[in-house]
């Protein structure tokens, strides 16, 4: 009786083992080009409790760890080179990425970012370069020219892209207007986007790309969108809570965001 115990102790055990390893094999292959890309919104000393903040504080912790820990903060570029296999992705790869291009981001983020010469990418709605609490241009011509700082559109008005998608003529003003106003502004191309709140259907994202977008960015991906699509590139939120070594390590683990990019 006691053999039969072991023996079914060690078959149960075995059996474990290798659905185990099967499932780590299995995630890995699937996770082989996710890369994490975390999205910050504000900057500021107190949180205003308006939307997601991440105090400079914090900010400087977790650059402190991508840096002390050797990881390798890549540019949108990449993401989709590595998404699409056109090139294989390095061990701890990890993209910033930053919306609305509040001035908290320029005041208080951006220095800490040239200070360690760690790259991100802003996106911005173009009506609101120059509004109270806002980048103005003369801010975002610095910081695409310092090499550091991607600035990409976040469309015209910031609007909920599936309800204006009926009417053709306004989708093109947001996507394709707004690309269009800020290659004129920077003075240089424009290749990515992201939409507002995450919104997107079908006919955002095939307009994304017939204007010319190497790729699209959001937070809420439809569970009909591959796990390689570029034009529905999923981001991890970040916040004042990611404050410890372990929580930024589960971050941008690429299992973690091979789980949140999961579309079942």
């Amino acid at each position: 009786m006691a053999n039969s115990k072991k023996r079914i102790l060690l078959v149960a055990a075995t059996t474990i083992a290798v659905l185990l390893i099967a499932s780590i094999g299995y995630v890995d292959v699937k996770s082989s080009s996710v890369v994490p890309i975390l999205m910050y919104h504000s900057f500021e000393v107190e949180d205003p409790g308006t939307t997601p903040n991440v105090t400079p504080e914090i900010f400087r912790k977790q650059i402190e760890f991508f840096v002390k820990h050797k990881y390798n903060i890549v540019g949108l570029d990449k993401v989709v080179v590595y998404m699409t296999k056109k090139e294989k992705m390095p061990s701890r790869a990890v993209a910033i990425t930053v919306d609305d291009g509040l001035r908290s981001f320029y005041k208080n983020a951006y220095p800490i970012l040239k200070e360690y010469g760690v790259h991100a990418a802003l996106f911005m709605a173009a009506d609101r370069v120059g509004e109270p609490g806002y980048m103005s241009w003369k801010e975002l011509r610095e910081v695409s020219d310092s090499g550091l700082v991607m600035v990409e559109s976040h469309t015209a008005s910031h609007p909920w892209l599936p309800t204006i998608s009926v009417d053709e003529k306004k989708l093109h003003e947001e996507i394709i207007g707004s690309k269009e106003i800020f290659e004129y502004g920077l003075r240089k191309k424009v290749d990515y986007i992201c939409y507002p709140n995450g919104g997107f259907n079908d006919l955002v994202k095939e307009t994304a790309r017939l204007a010319g977008y190497e790729g699209a960015f959001t937070t809420n991906p439809d569970k009909k969108s591959a796990i390689n699509d570029i034009y529905a590139i999923r981001r991890l939120k970040m916040s004042s809570s990611s404050r410890t070594p372990l929580v930024i390590w589960g971050k941008v683990n690429r299992f973690y965001a091979w789980w949140k990019e999961t579309r079942w």
